[in-house]
């Protein structure tokens, strides 16, 4: 529950957002710029956040455009039946390496200068890599970013940037009951989940806590 109570006091400092006694929350945490940066600092850089599901990139070479925070990353499945996280940006000059929701394909091209990444992340095409290069860039580090952490749990991947975080299941705590209970079948086998195909978007000028509070149940 949100209250009108303003959170900052006359010195400009901030005060308690959140009033655990009253059960409250301050207005504030939904529309205030500096509490927003610190949680793409603080939280959607160390947390681990759901990506997508294995059943969207089932065969080699399929791939799915998700994001972490204000990131772009692309979860896809490489030729030899690895599923891998990466940024959504080329080493080289950072731009996306991919502009489709979601597909198949060998390789992800930079439209800027040409690199290209195999579904592995590895770098493995350089435009004038001979003239320009003189051969002597090190193609095996100049790959794709790759998430620190990831875990495939029942067929939901899961990432997050922080090498240092717990595990998934760690970090799941006490709410894995109630995740088993919606990736679980009736007769309590896992991983029988999938999703239906079809990209559908909301693009909404609001904070990111109004849709999770909105659909939260």
């Amino acid at each position: 529950m949100a209250t009108a109570r303003k959170s900052r006091s006359k010195n400009g400092h901030s005060d308690s957002l959140v009033d655990l006694d009253a059960g409250l929350i301050s207005r504030e945490v939904f529309v205030n710029p500096e509490i927003y940066a610190q949680e793409q600092e603080q939280l959607f850089s160390r947390a681990w956040l759901y990506i997508g599901h294995e059943s969207q990139i089932s065969k080699p070479g399929d791939f799915f455009v998700s994001s972490m925070g204000e990131e772009s990353v692309i979860l896809c499945r490489d030729r030899q039946g690895g599923i891998h996280v990466f940024l959504n940006s080329c080493a080289h000059r950072g731009m996306k390496v991919c502009r489709y929701d979601e597909g198949n394909t060998p390789v992800f091209s930079c439209p800027y200068h040409g690199w290209s990444y195999a579904t592995d992340g590895k770098l493995v095409g350089v435009p004038y890599f001979k003239d320009a290069y003189q051969e002597t860039l090190d193609k095996s580090k100049w790959g794709l970013p790759e998430v620190a952490q990831m875990c495939n749990y029942k067929g939901t991947i899961w990432a997050t940037w922080d090498k240092h975080a717990p595990s998934f299941q760690e970090n799941l705590g006490g709410f894995q009951t109630y995740l088993d209970f919606l990736l679980d079948t009736w007769d309590g086998a896992g991983g029988e989940t999938e999703v239906f195909g079809g990209i559908e978007k909301w693009v909404i000028p609001c904070n990111w806590k109004f849709p999770a509070e909105n659909f939260i149940g």
